[in-house]
């Protein structure tokens, strides 16, 4: 998907990839990860405390609503998450979906779309 981003990648759009085990997750642990999966400039492998990864989880709706099951690592939906913060855009893909069609998507969500009806003069 950085590849397909192109020049936009680490300039107007950027991966970060939220440990959800922070005590296994390590800055070290997550260093091997972005080598592992050759990332370049534009996306950060980040660890924090517990409550604040919960937190996060929780204003990106990115849990589930019964504990049980929120607490079961093995049952949560491999997500991406999305969006243009400054236009209060988001969604959410499965991350086992093509590529190109996460980066399509991706590219028609966080569009800035100009107002209707701007720029246009009416009689």
């Amino acid at each position: 998907m950085q590849d397909l981003l192109g020049d936009r990648f680490g300039r107007d759009i950027f991966f970060i990839a939220v440990t959800l085990t922070p005590d296994i997750d390590t800055p070290d642990v997550l260093k091997e990860y972005a080598e592992q999966y050759g990332a370049k400039p534009g996306w950060s492998f980040v660890t924090g405390d517990k409550d604040e990864i919960e937190m996060l989880r929780r204003k990106l709706g990115v849990y589930d609503p019964d504990p049980v099951i929120d607490a079961d690592l093995y049952s949560h939906a491999g997500l991406l998450t999305f969006g243009n913060e400054r236009m209060g855009r988001w969604a959410a893909l499965p991350s086992l979906m093509p590529p190109k069609q996460i980066v399509d998507t991706m590219l028609r969500i966080t569009r800035e779309w100009p107002e209707r009806g701007r720029g246009v003069q009416t009689r």
